[in-house]
């Protein structure tokens, strides 16, 4: 069972909610790490709350803040360097569980309408940054999931979500930050090895659109 989480990219929109949810609904202890945490997420500090200034190319600070962790959420895969930075930093200290958040569209499962307006409105920089450091996650030892996250928005009354697997196509152009983290929760939660070295597409079903709604 899961004791200790260590969020990196803590300040990030989904890494809050997720935060917020594991403090209220469960006992986990929080490792919160990233640029200017101390002052950002301040008022979280408490007995089951750590908070680490850092960045991801920091290997010691990353090694340090590791010590007891039983999982970690990585809420941005967008440079490979800082992915194969955390990646090694997992491998020495024999942390083996990485739930990751990376794009829809980086194992070409993207319906072309939609992997065309997507490709339209991401520089082309970030895309190949998400895919790198799939490939290295995908490539390393550990047993990560990945999740692919289709465009977001914010409904605190919509929590849903579907779970699309590798191989299949994923047609969703849109899926809420709270079915996101929904997602991550029941996860986290999964006692068993089912999403262990699996990557998913998170999307709000029936919304098989060339761009999302909301744009």
């Amino acid at each position: 069972m899961t004791k200790k989480v260590l969020i990196l990219g803590a300040a990030g929109e989904i890494s809050r909610m997720l935060i917020a949810r594991l403090l209220k609904e469960s006992d986990v202890e929080l490792v919160l790490y990233g640029r200017n945490v101390s002052r950002w997420l301040a008022s979280l500090v408490g007995p089951r709350v750590e908070l680490v200034d850092g960045t991801f190319s920091e290997s010691e600070k990353l090694v340090a803040a590791l010590s007891g962790v039983d999982l970690v959420y990585l809420n941005s895969m967008s440079r490979a360097a800082d992915t194969k930075s955390v990646i090694a930093a997992l491998e020495a200290t024999g942390v083996s569980r990485l739930i990751g958040a990376t794009i829809a569209g980086i194992e070409g499962e993207v319906p072309s309408g939609l992997a065309t307006w997507t490709q339209a409105n991401l520089p082309s920089s970030y895309i190949e940054g998400e895919v790198a450091s799939a490939n290295l996650v995908k490539d390393s030892s550990l047993d990560y999931t990945l999740l692919r996250l289709t465009w977001l928005f914010n409904d605190e009354s919509n929590r849903e979500y579907e779970l699309v697997p590798s191989g299949a196509e994923f047609a969703d152009a849109e899926v809420s930050r709270q079915g996101v983290v929904a997602a991550i929760l029941a996860i986290m939660e999964t006692e068993d090895t089912k999403y262990y070295r699996q990557s998913l597409g998170v999307g709000k079903p029936n919304t098989h659109y060339d761009k999302p709604s909301f744009y």
